[in-house]
């Protein structure tokens, strides 16, 4: 059984509002869990105009934001994994994530898994797990 006093959710002002019930950040001791994010605006809640790169990105600068505000790094990040309805497509998706990690940053664990389907008719999702403490 897990003590509810080791899991606490993590507030944040610069991530899109969600639109169904769940946490966005949820912290574990060292752990921190980001649910996975569609390419939304966090201004207007309205998903990025320009297709597969653009929603990429658009998680990327939300993830970015995020790190910023909660005093986190990239390098802290540990694992990401990609959702994408279109994976002929999929080199939009790496484009973005190259822009993000060039060359000379370690980029986290990552895996990419083709999807039918997303929220809101997105075409990538993202999700993100980094170490934010020390390990036991």
């Amino acid at each position: 059984m897990t003590d509810d006093a080791a899991l606490r959710a993590v507030a944040s002002t610069v991530l899109p509002t969600p639109r169904f019930r769940y946490t966005p950040v949820l912290a574990a001791g060292p752990f921190v869990f980001v649910s996975g994010m569609v390419g939304l605006d966090a201004a207007s809640g309205r998903l990025a105009e320009g297709g597969t790169r653009a929603e990429a990105a658009q998680i990327l600068a939300n993830l970015r934001a995020l790190l910023d505000e909660q005093g986190w790094s990239f390098e802290q990040l540990a694992v990401a994994r990609i959702y994408c309805t279109d994976f002929t497509a999929f080199g939009e998706v790496n484009a973005a994530w190259e822009a993000c990690f060039p060359a000379g940053v370690r980029p986290p664990a990552r895996t990419s898994v083709g999807v039918t389907a997303l929220p809101l008719g997105a075409k990538v999702e993202m999700e993100f797990q980094l170490v934010v403490g020390a390990l036991v």
